[in-house]
C-alpha cells in the first residue's frame, strides 16, 4: 500500500474487470481530473464477440469497444454510436445483432497485426478520456472445474445456467502472458480497483493472466474491490458477499486486497426487487455480523449506497439485466480513499 499520494503529482487509477464495470468506475472518476487507466477482460465468448473472436483469431473485442464507446471525449458522436451499433440481418445469423465496434476491432488487428494496437488506434479516434488496455493481447479461453470434478471450455460455457458450482477457474493456454502495458499500469498505480462486473467471468478471470497476481502482490496501491449489487445466475448463486471477497483473498493471498466497497440500499422498490429474483438475481445484503467476518479477513469494508435508482427491468441483448451502480456515487466512494491517503 502507497505511504500517501503527492496532491501536487495528481492520482493514478487503474480499474480491472469488464466494460460495463470499468466503464462505471472511469465514468465517476472522470470529475477528479487523474490518470485513469481501464483493464479489460479478453476472454469472452458469447453473443458477436465469439464470432469476431473466430473472424480475426483475437481475444475478445466486445468488452473492450463497450468500454471505449463509453469513454470517448463525446460518447454521443457518430464514431461512438456506430461502434455499439449492431447490424439487424435475420437471413445471416452470424452478422444478426453484431456489433459493428466488433469488427473494426477484428479488421484492424489482422491489418496490423496487432489486437493491443487496434485498440491503441481506436482509443484516439474516439479522443477517449482514460487509458484503455486489453488485459492480454494473445488468444486464451477460459475454462473452469466444477464442483462435481467436471470440467467446462470457453467462457459461455463457464457462465452456463443450471449447473454444479464453480470451483477453479484456469485458462487456456494457462501461460497466457498478462499485457505488458498493464502490468506497468498497475506498478505505477496510486488505487487499483477490482469490479463491479461479471466475479468470476470478467473479474478473476482477468486476475489469471500471467503476472496479473504479482503484480498486484507488490504494488504500493490500495486495492480495494467493488462488490456487485446482486449475485449473477451461473456464477454466483447462493453466493453473499463474504464469499466474493474470500475467493479474491484467497487468490491474491493475504494482505493483498485493503478494502471492499458494498452497497447498503434502503430504498429500493419491492416489487423491482421481487422482479429481479423470479430470474434468480438476489439483492446482495450483508447484516453487521457478515460485515465483521469480512473485517476478520482483513478486509476492511466500506458500506454505502451505490447504486442509482433502477424504474424497472431492462431488456438488454442476450444479457442478463441487474441492479446497476452509480458511477457517480462510486467515484466519491473511490475519491474518499484517494483523500485519506493523502499526507
Amino acid at each position: 500500500m502507497t505511504n500517501g499520494i503527492d496532491e501536487g503529482a495528481g492520482f493514478k487509477l487503474v480499474a480491472i474487470g469488464g466494460g460495463g464495470g470499468v466503464s462505471q468506475v472511469l465514468q465517476g472518476m472522470l470529475p477528479y481530473h487523474g490518470k485513469l487507466t481501464g483493464v479489460i477482460a479478453v476472454t469472452d465468448t458469447g453473443r458477436s464477440t465469439g464470432v469476431a473472436r473466430e473472424l480475426g483469431g483475437i481475444p475478445a473485442p466486445g468488452d473492450l469497444r463497450n468500454t471505449l464507446a463509453k469513454l470517448a471525449h463525446d460518447p454521443d458522436d457518430l464514431l461512438a454510436r456506430l461502434m455499439q451499433y449492431r447490424f439487424v440481418a435475420p437471413t445471416l445469423p452470424a452478422l444478426d445483432g453484431m456489433a459493428f465496434g466488433n469488427l473494426l476491432i477484428a479488421a484492424l488487428a489482422q491489418m496490423t497485426g496487432d489486437f493491443g494496437q487496434a485498440i491503441t488506434i481506436i482509443s484516439a479516434m474516439l479522443a477517449c478520456r482514460a487509458t484503455i488496455l486489453p488485459v492480454a493481447t494473445v488468444d486464451a479461453h477460459l475454462c473452469a472445474e466444477l464442483a462435481d470434478g467436471s470440467l467446462v471450455e470457453t467462457e459461455l460455457a463457464v457462465r452456463g445456467l443450471n449447473k454444479p458450482p464453480l470451483a477453479r477457474l484456469f485458462l487456456k493456454p494457462a501461460s497466457a502472458p498478462a499485457n505488458p502495458a498493464v502490468l506497468a499500469a498497475i506498478s505505477e498505480a496510486d488505487l487499483i480497483v477490482l469490479g463491479p462486473g461479471s466475479f468470476f467471468t470478467s473479474v478473476l478471470a482477468s486476475l489469471l493472466f500471467e503476472g496479473m497476481i504479482d503484480a498486484l502482490r507488490t504494488s504500493k496501491a490500495q486495492i480495494v474491490f467493488v462488490c456487485n449489487t446482486t449475485t449473477q445466475p451461473g456464477q454466483t448463486d447462493g453466493m453473499n458477499v463474504y464469499a466474493h471477497i474470500d475467493h479474491l483473498v484467497a487468490l491474491l493471498g493475504p494482505g493483498t486486497l485493503t478494502a471492499a466497497l458494498i452497497n447498503r440500499s434502503e430504498d429500493l422498490d419491492p416489487a423491482i426487487l421481487a422482479a429481479y429474483a423470479a430470474e434468480g438475481v438476489h439483492l446482495l445484503e450483508p447484516d453487521d455480523q457478515e460485515l465483521a467476518r469480512i473485517a476478520e479477513r482483513g478486509v476492511t469494508p466500506l458500506v454505502r449506497s451505490l447504486t442509482e435508482t433502477p424504474s424497472g427491468k431492462r431488456e438488454l441483448w442476450n444479457k442478463q439485466d441487474t441492479i446497476r451502480h452509480d458511477p457517480a456515487l462510486i467515484g466519491m466512494a473511490l475519491w474518499k480513499l484517494i483523500l485519506d491517503q493523502r499526507p
